[in-house]
């Protein structure tokens, strides 16, 4: 076989191993590698597809979620953020005061679970003036914490005529706490209730009285004065004291107001209240 013969056999063999080489390459390895591409290719872009819808859609669920939480933020309820008796009795405690002011002993009871909230049960044993007694109930009910009264007892005060106006009261109170944090930015200060509400009728005053009240105002006594001089909208008087005083209709007097001035007859008109007794006392002016 000539040199040149055995060079070409050689060189044929080298190519057709480098051709064997290559196709098996292509064939099994980079198919395999371009067929994992197409699959990674086509997941990256449904992901794409997927988060630029998320994307359109933003700006509304944004929107929407910045209101819900400003509602949440301004709405008048929210939970206690612990399991703490010691919470639920200084947020009674500050409510109980100013022109709600009672006095009050705090029991704790017992606690009780649910899926995302528990509840503190507790008796609260106190007394105070009727009207005081109504503005703290009423705070409880709508200021900011949620603190549920189950049961209420109220009884009149068992003292002397000067605690015609106190009440003893017992209340069963379930002060709600969260177990989960739903908002982390959600506004919890304590916010309460100091509207200047209160009953105009206590249930458990008597209607007569054995006693009057003291004249701690140092109101004109009409049945220890004198009228000197009237006009058709004004009296003069000489109190109890020895002063003289002008009363127009309407103004106070102990236990009651001037009612009416008669010209005609030279008089004025009281109407009192004498413990639930009233009485129509008609002074004439001195001649």
């Amino acid at each position: 076989m000539s040199y040149a013969v055995r060079n070409t056999i050689i060189l044929f063999v080298t190519l057709f191993l480098l051709g064997g080489a290559g196709f098996s390459y292509l064939k099994f390895i980079q198919e395999a590698e371009i067929e994992e591409l197409s699959k990674t290719a086509q997941t990256k872009s449904n992901d794409l597809t997927t988060k630029q819808q998320i994307s359109q859609s933003y700006p509304e669920l944004k929107n929407r979620y910045d209101k819900a939480l400003m509602i949440l933020s301004d709405y008048d309820k929210s939970l206690y953020e612990y399991n703490n008796p010691d919470d639920a009795f200084d947020y009674l405690n500050e409510l109980a005061s100013g022109n709600a002011q009672v006095y009050f002993d705090y029991v704790f009871e017992d606690s009780l679970i649910q899926d995302q909230f528990g509840y503190m049960r507790s008796a609260v044993n106190g007394y105070g003036r009727y009207e005081n007694m109504f503005r703290f109930i009423y705070r409880i009910e709508n200021s900011q914490f949620i603190n549920k009264i189950s049961s209420i007892t109220v009884n009149p005060a068992s003292g002397d005529d000067s605690e015609y106006g106190e009440v003893s009261f017992t209340l069963t109170i379930d002060s709600y706490y969260k177990r989960i944090d739903l908002l982390d930015s959600l506004n919890t200060e304590s916010r309460m209730d100091r509207s200047e509400i209160a009953s105009v009728y206590n249930p458990f005053y008597p209607l007569i009285t054995e006693t009057l009240p003291e004249n701690t105002d140092n109101l004109t006594n009409i049945e220890q004065s004198r009228i000197i001089g009237l006009t058709s909208k004004r009296i003069f008087i000489v109190d109890q004291t020895g002063k003289v005083k002008a009363l127009g209709i309407g103004d106070k007097v102990y236990l009651g107001s001037l009612q009416s001035i008669n010209m005609n007859n030279r008089t004025a008109t009281f109407r009192l209240n004498k413990g639930g007794i009233i009485e129509l006392v008609t002074l004439e002016i001195e001649r």
